[in-house]
């Protein structure tokens, strides 16, 4: 039996090891996989199928097998080779660039290729055309190391485009695997975006002005053509309803979008939505003064009955009424009443009709702020955009408040599309 254990443990000295730590960078071990990805990381245990490792600032430790390592420089500068690279025969590529979809009618596309290349080609289309030398770089970095990179610019075509890149030399010809990538023409879009906080009469707000920003910028990114009130009295808030409406009408839109945060007023069944400066002593006066929210539906609905324009209206404003208690007549409803969403619009409201929206007390409402994480989110339809709001800002608010929406929607909409 003892020279049954002394065996095992001659086994285990000459095909297993577990590397000691080191003092000071314990993660400046260098692991290549064959795919030429470079990780930095402390390497643990070394097995002859397999290496365990622990990432940078990891605390679990990670599997990988040796068949798929190239080689592992330790820190203490003793390398490890396990599959070495082939640095002779014909070219081998692997695309670096990862793109399916775009808006844009050139993209640039990146790849490495190791093992020296006499002619590289790129064919997009079937047509075939020459990589000018100019673009190859020589790189160490992560994912193409010991290989050149090629840059390339190529024009699209409208519709689904092939591309593929062809590497020849003494010992043969390598192609790349084929990207398809689908090109359509960016659509125009137009936000109007209010944010009103700073009331003069009533109670003041602390998000608005900030869900407004946050709001504009990501529409910007998104590529929408925003117009941004904040604070707006009555005659800005009414001039940029009619700049916003103007627009609409007048150029063709995939997406016309409203945003409002601040306070909303509902009397008889209708919105209102109120600007910084007024001071209504009454709902007449109110109706007089503030802006109606289905004018602004007005404004953006469409003249012609086969547009394919979709139009959404964000009403973040389900607050109470700040004016009820200075007036002699009042409904006294809360929140916001309901509104029907004519053809091709979706209407979205922070709370259900009737009920208070939170203003929130970090730097955004919390509809808002789920509103923004959710346009992070590729390729997600439009309806599946507010359905995740609503339940994230359900879970937040212990059902305290629940957004929904009115939507006729009558085309499939996705704002942050990859593919």
């Amino acid at each position: 039996m003892k020279h049954i254990f002394t065996l095992f443990a001659l086994i285990c000295l000459a095909f297993c090891h577990t590397k000691p730590a080191v003092a000071g960078n314990t993660s400046a071990d260098t692991l290549y996989l064959r795919t030429r990805e470079k990780k930095v990381v402390e390497i643990r245990e070394v097995y002859p199928d397999q290496v365990k490792y622990k990432s940078v600032n990891g605390s679990n430790l990670v599997t990988v097998p040796v068949k798929d390592i190239a080689e592992i420089v330790y820190n203490n500068g003793i390398k490890d080779v396990f599959n070495a690279y082939n640095t002779t025969g014909k070219p081998e590529i692997k695309w670096l660039s990862n793109i399916s979809y775009s808006d844009k009618s050139e993209v640039r596309l990146t790849a490495c290729v190791v093992n020296e290349a006499e002619k590289i080609q790129i064919e997009v289309n079937g047509a075939l055309a020459p990589v000018a030398t100019r673009s190859f770089k020589t790189v160490k970095e992560e994912g193409c190391s010991g290989g050149v990179q090629i840059s390339q610019q190529i024009a699209l075509k409208e519709g689904k485009n092939t591309v593929r890149l062809i590497a020849s030399n003494g010992s043969g010809a390598a192609h790349s695997e084929t990207l398809s990538i689908l090109y359509e023409k960016a659509k125009k879009r137009i936000a109007l975006v209010i944010g009103n906080s700073k009331y003069k009469s009533g109670s003041a707000l602390q998000n608005p002005e900030n869900d407004a920003k946050a709001i504009s910028q990501k529409l910007t990114g998104l590529g929408f053509t925003v117009i941004e009130r904040i604070d707006a009295n009555q005659g800005d808030l009414r001039a940029a309803v009619a700049q916003f409406g103007s627009s609409v009408q007048s150029q063709d839109f995939e997406v016309a979008l409203f945003y409002y945060a601040g306070h909303g007023i509902q009397v008889a069944g209708r919105n209102y939505l109120m600007p910084v400066d007024i001071s209504p002593q009454s709902e007449m006066e109110l109706k007089v003064l503030a802006i109606s929210a289905d004018e602004i539906l007005d404004q953006m609905a469409a003249v012609d009955e086969n547009s394919q324009r979709t139009n959404i209206m964000i009403l973040d404003a389900c607050r109470d009424n700040p004016l009820s208690r200075t007036w002699t007549r009042s409904s006294g409803a809360k929140g916001l009443a309901g509104m029907s969403a004519p053809p091709g619009t979706l209407i979205t409201f922070s709370t259900k009709p009737g009920s208070t929206a939170l203003d929130g007390d970090g730097k955004n409402s919390p509809y808002t702020s789920e509103l923004l994480k959710a346009l992070d989110v590729p390729d997600l339809r439009l309806e599946d955009i507010f359905r995740t709001v609503r339940v994230r800002v359900m879970e937040l608010t212990n059902r305290q408040q629940i957004p929904m929406e009115n939507s006729l929607l009558t085309r499939e909409l996705i704002l942050n599309r990859t593919r």
